[in-house]
């Protein structure tokens, strides 16, 4: 209870009383489930991030991955989800993992001799770089509702503080 809720109790009679949550609150919402992310990365002014696929994986084993070839599919039971633009919408105890190719531009906006596009969610992703012309792919559990940014963190051109996008978590 904050300082203003105190000085509202005292106010309305002096006591403090002592509450409880019937049902305390929950660290997860229904049947957790295994996301996959498609995305690709370019600078801002050609597209940015933008979600290009996604997925719910329907079994344990997750798919074989090369930085080259990226996710291999071959035999993966998944089913499909709409996912569009740069907002991941997942819920709390989802596990995700991103797949986040990076478009080699040939704009003139993309800054000469970049290593990749940065990539940091906290607390999820503290630091990853997507090198250009390869994959990237990072996993991890959803384990708090809010509304997480997520941006390049290696300036890639002159609009690079644009190159950002949001993880949704919600429960339910």
């Amino acid at each position: 209870m904050g300082l203003i809720g105190l000085v509202v109790i005292a106010a309305a009679g002096g006591g403090v009383y002592y509450y409880a949550y019937l049902h305390p609150p929950s660290s997860t919402c229904g049947v957790p489930s295994h996301r996959m992310i498609f995305m690709t990365a370019v600078i801002f002014e050609v597209a940015g991030f933008q979600i290009t696929n996604g997925a719910y994986l329907n079994q344990t084993t997750m798919p074989t991955f090369s930085a080259t070839a990226g996710a291999n599919l071959t035999g993966v039971k998944h089913q499909n989800y709409t996912a569009t633009g740069n907002t991941i919408n997942v819920q709390v105890g989802d596990t995700v993992t991103l797949y986040i190719y990076g478009i080699n531009s040939t704009n003139t906006a993309q800054y000469p001799k970049i290593v990749g596009h940065g990539f940091v969610m906290s607390p999820y992703v503290q630091s990853g770089v997507i090198p250009l012309g390869k994959w990237y792919s990072v996993t991890f559990t959803a384990t708090q509702a809010g509304t997480f940014p997520y941006f390049c963190n290696i300036i890639c051109s002159d609009k690079h503080g644009f190159m950002t996008g949001n993880m949704v978590v919600s429960c339910g």
